[in-house]
């Protein structure tokens, strides 16, 4: 068995097109950005993805919040409003936006940009101590596609779940950037998934990599539409 997960990416633009799909409270959110391309951008994605997926108006879906640890409806993960079954997720770096969608599964998808991952305390912030033997030797480039690697893969775990930023990532264990994606260990105080699989997407932008998660058993059948 596998469960299907419908992935696209695209390049951030400043897109007057994009920004006409999104409703009222998007647009006063991308206002409020210092850079409103990639938060556009990414939320037209989305639209245009259920969209097709669903055969509907990408202008005309609503979509709804909760929070998974307090239980708010003022933040927390998106769903659609009127369609429940239908899971999505997105990530967005200055670059490039990616959508992540499954139905019957919660899903969450991250990317990350290599240079972002270039910073001294990596280690301190992202890492589990037993996590950092697996970038031993690695130096330079190599170095910063490993982390940008597990980085991704802890994200698209913790965006599946719907914890976010509310666990540390150094608590949510993965594999090492030479093995296969996989959920190793959750460490953190709040509830974990029973069940969880992981995989690894090759982005099209260059020095990114993406990782895609769904809380369920089964293998993961990524298809890039």
């Amino acid at each position: 068995m596998s469960v299907r997960i419908v992935v696209r990416e695209r390049g951030v633009t400043d897109s007057p097109d994009d920004l006409a799909i999104l409703d009222d409270g998007e647009r006063a959110r991308a206002g409020r950005k210092r850079e409103a391309a990639p938060f556009v951008t990414g939320h037209a994605l989305v639209r245009r993805v259920l969209g097709e997926l669903l055969d509907r108006d990408p202008a005309g879906l609503a979509f709804a919040r909760r929070c998974t640890t307090c239980g708010s409806e003022q933040h927390g993960k998106p769903s659609l409003r009127d369609v429940p079954d239908w899971h999505f997720s997105l990530s967005y770096t200055s670059a490039s936006a990616i959508v992540a969608v499954a139905e019957g599964v919660e899903v969450g998808v991250d990317i990350e940009d290599l240079t972002d991952a270039d910073f001294e305390g990596f280690a301190a912030a992202t890492l589990a101590r037993d996590e950092v033997a697996g970038f031993d030797g690695l130096d330079g480039h190599d170095l910063l596609v490993a982390r940008a690697r597990v980085w991704a893969r802890k994200e698209a775990v913790l965006k599946a779940t719907g914890r976010g930023l509310v666990v540390d990532p150094s608590e949510v264990l993965v594999s090492g950037p030479r093995d296969p994606a996989r959920l190793v260990d959750w460490r953190a105080d709040e509830p974990g998934p029973p069940m969880i699989s992981l995989a690894d997407v090759d982005p099209t932008t260059p020095d990114h990599r993406a990782a895609v998660a769904a809380l369920t058993g089964d293998d993961l059948r990524v298809e890039a539409v």
